[in-house]
């Protein structure tokens, strides 16, 4: 009998066959925690080519590499790195491919729509995601681990940029019980993406099949169907696993697993078609995409790309563009602590890069060695999601760059304008329309409404923005923050004060994180200038916190833009709110209380004499031309006064 732990439900893997001398070592549980995806309509259904008549039996090409993902719920990055060395394989692109299965399960866990850790596992949805957002690196560069490697100082150590290498061109779900199906998808592309609920049966797989008469694992990798360990069929209920499946008989699926060698026939396994129908969870198949002069030339790029002229080339595919301004990005979740969760990655050595490589190669780039160079720090607003936030840094990243100006975006995850609109179309469901004629009435049916719906969402608003305040606040408290580990490695890094000029611009709630950062470093940084547009931030709490540090000189000129008010009472943002969000918060959010907000017209212009060195813009206007609240970020009037802002500082 060979050596071996007891088969146990938890413990699938067999040890290796070892001398009977030696102490056999306990072998790794394998965890199976494959999530089925979610149903969703968009996913694009698999249509066989009819030219291509399936084989009778369909035996793998060439050989890939057996893997063992060991304790890991990684099978899903693994099984996924076995599709894409296949496919670089097959398209002759890569002659001996070896893919990260760790960069591709920690992608994976980005895009999954399932709470939990990160190392809980995932879904089959999710890793292609990620491999459609971010490419496929080499294992060299990210060689274990769920966590992301350390940013390196050479763009061809970076998995990041090597990952752009090998984009995923399309893929299509295939319909997990028809079986002809997934026999012409192997003959078109030879593998295939598969997950299914295990059962005992896999765990007889354990040191070669030796459970059911098998003589124990075999030394090499079979060469043909003889032979090979057929899974006992049985019922699921043992957890979800993914695999590939590489090809086929008349019995059922050849599937290669990642439980090591001695696991099955050296990897290798027969699944049969009544265990995969009973069984099955979901089934995909991916085709590489074309790697283009753009993949090629940001894979070589350690920062923005640049013409003869200064002027930024972004990549017009916003996968690749998302790519290209990430090290840009500071990407905060809650409290400010870096987050690497969604279209965007950052580390403490990502946050290390901005200042080491990013703006040491800029201040190379524009002469700037032994001159002074402007750093301009943006916060968005709390109107935007993901998506729209990144849009968003896409045209100030590349404004500013192009100006000579360094650009650091703080992305702090708000989405407020969604949770508010949702709010105020809940709240006002089942509230009765005013009812009436005669002169004036519209006017007094429009704020009887407007009255109504700000006490309707006085409690449930004001915890909402309060959590969105405490977070704001957080940014520049927390001591794990995004902002204050970026600050401190500015101090660390050997720069004087004459070597920076630091700029703050925040759009809406993003004033109220730079009016706490202001506070915070004002001991330690003057700011040449800090431009606030719409400022959501309460005017007591401005005057708190920024009007004394612009009186004594620690920010040396402010730039503010408004809406006028009879464009706040007009805009249309909040939905079946009649009027703008500054006045939402102002009447509702602040506890229900009329509460003063800096971005208000009737507030600020009876508060403007108190500053000094300050520039109001008053919008619509000759300077800045925002209808709405959220126009300012992207008014290009706006934009290049706070350009022209910045630069008159110099």
């Amino acid at each position: 009998m060979p050596t071996g732990a007891p088969r146990t439900r938890t413990n699938a893997r067999r040890l290796r066959r070892m001398p009977m001398a030696k102490k056999a070592k306990a072998a790794p549980a394998r965890k199976r925690n494959v999530r089925p995806d979610r149903i969703d309509f968009r996913d694009l259904p698999f249509r066989p080519n009819v030219a291509v008549a399936p084989k009778p039996r369909w035996f793998p090409e060439f050989a890939l590499p057996v893997k063992d993902q060991e304790d890991t719920s990684a099978c899903t990055g693994f099984s996924l790195s076995l599709v894409v060395e296949h496919l670089l394989r097959k398209a002759q692109r890569e002659r001996m491919p070896a893919i990260s299965p760790y960069m591709l399960y920690s992608m994976a866990r980005r895009y999954d729509e399932f709470p939990g850790s990160k190392d809980q596992g995932s879904s089959l949805r999710g890793a292609l995601k990620g491999w459609h957002k971010h490419g496929a690196c080499a294992e060299a560069l990210w060689k274990t681990g769920v966590e992301m490697p350390p940013a390196p100082k050479k763009a061809a150590d970076d998995w990041w940029l090597d990952a752009v290498k090998r984009p995923l061109g399309a893929y299509y779900r295939i319909d997990r019980k028809q079986i002809a199906d997934i026999h012409a998808a192997l003959n078109e592309v030879g593998i295939v993406y598969a997950s299914a609920d295990t059962h005992s049966g896999w765990d007889e797989g354990a040191g070669g099949g030796a459970g059911v008469g098998k003589a124990g694992a075999l030394k090499k990798r079979p060469a043909s169907f003889d032979g090979i360990f057929v899974i006992p069929p049985n019922k699921g209920g043992d957890g979800g696993h993914a695999f590939a499946i590489v090809g086929y008989d008349e019995r059922g699926f050849l599937l290669q697993n990642s439980w090591g060698m001695d696991w099955g026939s050296y990897g290798y396994a027969i699944l049969t078609y009544d265990d995969w129908l009973d069984n099955a969870m979901d089934c995909w198949v991916a085709q590489l995409g074309v790697v283009t002069q753009e993949h090629q030339a940001i894979s070589r790029s350690t920062t923005l790309r640049t013409d003869p002229n200064g002027r930024v080339a972004l990549a017009s595919n916003t996968v690749l563009r998302d790519r290209e301004i990430s090290p840009f990005v500071l990407n905060m979740g809650n409290n400010g602590r870096l987050s690497s969760s969604g279209l965007f990655r950052t580390t403490g050595d990502d946050v290390r890069a901005i200042v080491d490589i990013h703006l040491a190669e800029a201040r190379r780039r524009w002469k700037l060695e032994d001159r002074p160079i402007d750093v301009c720090v943006y916060a968005h607003g709390g109107l935007v999601g993901e998506k729209d936030a990144a849009a968003n840094a896409a045209e100030w990243i590349p404004m500013l760059y192009e100006r000579q100006i360094f650009p650091i975006y703080l992305m702090w995850e708000t989405d407020f304008l969604s949770t508010v609109v949702n709010r105020i179309s809940d709240a006002v469901r089942d509230v009765p329309r005013p009812a009436g004629a005669g002169e004036g009435f519209w006017s007094r049916a429009e704020r009887w409404w407007n009255e109504r719906v700000e006490r309707v969402l006085a409690e449930p608003g004001t915890a909402i923005w309060g959590e969105m305040k405490q977070n704001a606040e957080a940014i520049s408290r927390d001591a794990k923050s995004g902002a204050v580990l970026l600050w401190s490695h500015f101090a660390r890094s050997g720069l004087k004060r004459r070597d920076v000029r630091f700029h703050l611009v925040g759009h809406s709630a993003g004033s109220i994180v730079h009016s706490h950062i202001v506070d915070a470093l004002a001991a330690k940084t003057k700011f040449e200038t800090v431009s606030f547009l719409a400022p959501a931030v309460r005017l007591d709490t401005f005057d708190k916190l920024v009007r004394p540090r612009i009186a004594d000189g620690t920010v040396r000129r402010y730039q503010q833009f408004h809406l006028t008010d009879k464009a706040e009472q007009d805009d249309p943002t909040c939905g079946p709110y009649r009027r703008s969000l500054l006045y939402l918060v102002s009447q509702s959010f602040e506890g229900g209380r009329p509460t003063p907000i800096l971005g208000m017209q009737k507030y600020f212009d009876p508060y403007a004499p108190k500053l000094a060195n300050t520039t109001v813009h008053a919008s619509p206007g000759a300077t800045s031309t925002s209808t709405t609240h959220g126009g300012f970020d992207n008014d290009p009037a706006t934009k290049a006064r706070v350009v022209e802002f910045i630069k008159g500082a110099a």
